[in-house]
């Protein structure tokens, strides 16, 4: 009997204590990207963005020496030299040109 007393005590001690307030539960909020706002960001950045300075001189985009130039680089085999040099030009078409033509290499001669 006492001990039974002893817990109906305890547990109106218990049940009597103030209850602790639960925090508010976050739910998946902070688990997505806000792309509104990445998207934002991302147009502001590319506004502040200075463009290159055109390339002067006679390895231009379009000019026959950078032609030149890339084609004796592609020769001599270093097509990774070639295409980097035509894309810091900003002559895409040759950048292409040297893409297919050390494509076609490559494919010839892994076909021996």
């Amino acid at each position: 009997m006492i001990i039974m007393t002893g817990y109906l005590v305890a547990s109106a001690l218990a049940s009597a204590a103030p209850v602790q307030p639960v925090a508010a539960d976050p739910g998946y909020s902070g688990l997505w990207t806000q792309w509104s706002g990445a998207n934002g960001e991302s147009l502001r950045a590319e506004a502040s963005r200075q463009a290159p300075a055109a390339p002067s001189g006679p390895l231009r985009a379009g000019s026959p020496e950078l032609g030149a130039r890339v084609g004796d680089v592609v020769r001599a085999g270093d097509c990774a030299e070639g295409e980097r040099l035509a894309r810091a030009a900003g002559d895409f078409p040759l950048v292409e040109a040297v893409r297919m033509h050390c494509r076609g290499a490559v494919q010839a001669v892994s076909r021996r």
